[in-house]
């Protein structure tokens, strides 16, 4: 608990959303003191003489809140998809595909960042959603628990020809069940489905648990995908849609069938909405 002199009941609030995390505060109109709380209300704290207490206000869970709340404009926000009192997340909200509202998991426009990473790396997100981002499978499993999601993905070639395929339903377990994918169609675009029913039942992605170099959880019994092919996706044994390998060269292998080499891609981009 942190306790600030000479506030207002608004700049107490202000406060407790810029705390992270924040439960509750506490003001006391006359004295002028504001407490931010990090911890569980208890009763106790009711009977204190001249003091009230105060849940902070609905915060967005994700760009689809921001897009009813107003914002209109592509770009960067910060998101609570862990709930009131959880830390922030900065995310990159596509205000203009269909709508709006969609968050991005993964975007990448330049081979500044690798995506190379560990399963600790891809669990917690990594990069910048200014420009390079994985947003972290924790993240991703809770925007999408319990809501039916969409899946937008889009791929941006050399020539500015940007392809796109969107998927009706899309979710993704917790680490416990391994970051599992799960997919369901219709699927449209100018892609081609390469995810749901990919040229191989072998490459079929929904249901495949998420692999890194260090955490081989793929369909291919005498190897590892992730290792072979160089960044954590879900992998079958092993895939025709991979947009996590190394940028800009021939070792990234059929990003997404028949795309055959990274040298074609100048950006991609995976966008989730709730429906």
């Amino acid at each position: 608990m942190r306790e600030r002199s000479s506030q207002s009941l608004i700049e107490c609030g202000l406060k407790c959303l810029r705390e992270c995390p924040c439960s509750f505060y506490g003001y006391n109109p006359s004295l002028k003191k504001c407490r931010v709380h990090r911890r569980t209300f208890t009763s106790g704290m009711s009977e204190e003489t001249g003091w009230r207490y105060y849940s902070p206000h609905h915060l967005p869970v994700d760009c689809k809140d921001l897009r009813n709340d107003g914002h209109t404009n592509t770009g960067v926000f910060e998101i609570y998809p862990f709930g009131n009192g959880s830390c922030p997340v900065r995310v990159y909200c596509d205000m203009d595909t269909m709508n709006g509202g969609w968050t991005a998991i993964q975007k990448r426009v330049d081979g500044s960042l690798t995506f190379e990473q560990n399963w600790t790396d891809y669990k917690n997100g990594f990069g910048a959603p200014e420009r390079n981002v994985w947003i972290g499978n924790d993240v991703i499993h809770q925007l999408t628990k319990g809501n039916n999601s969409s899946l937008y993905v889009s791929i941006t070639l050399v020539n500015g020809t940007t392809l796109y395929e969107l998927y009706n339903r899309f979710s993704v377990s917790d680490e416990a069940g391994k970051y599992r994918l799960f997919l369901a169609g219709p699927a449209t675009g100018t892609l081609e489905d390469r995810m749901l029913n990919s040229l191989s039942s072998s490459a079929d992605l929904s249901g495949m648990s998420f692999s890194t170099q260090d955490r081989d959880n793929d369909g291919w019994s005498t190897g590892s995908c992730a290792s072979k092919w160089r960044g954590g996706w879900w992998m079958n044994a092993c895939y025709d849609a991979f947009l996590n390998g190394p940028w800009a060269v021939e070792d990234w292998d059929e990003p997404w069938n028949p795309i055959m080499y990274g040298t074609s891609i100048t950006g991609t981009m995976m966008l989730i909405k709730r429906l």
